[in-house]
């Protein structure tokens, strides 16, 4: 994998300064933007389904039924 070398020098900088090895910071990096993808996807899909009215009804209808499960007896 190649990577220009501001970057290099940017993860040497940081693995200078924490002490890690430059490839846990990479793979770090890359962890940390996968669950920011993931998440940004996850928010866009609920913004699409709060756009549809039958579906946002059909989840308000679904999170109704579970509802009772979740009080665990709870009142």
């Amino acid at each position: 994998m190649r990577v220009s070398d501001r970057t290099r020098q940017r993860v040497a900088a940081m693995a200078a300064t924490t002490g890690q090895q430059m490839q846990t910071i990479i793979d770090e990096a890359v962890e940390a933007y996968e669950r920011e993808l993931f998440w940004r996807g996850f928010e866009q899909g609920y913004e699409q389904l709060a756009g549809d009215t039958d579906s946002w009804d059909g989840v308000g209808a679904e999170r109704g039924a579970e509802s009772p499960a979740l009080r665990d007896g709870l009142d």
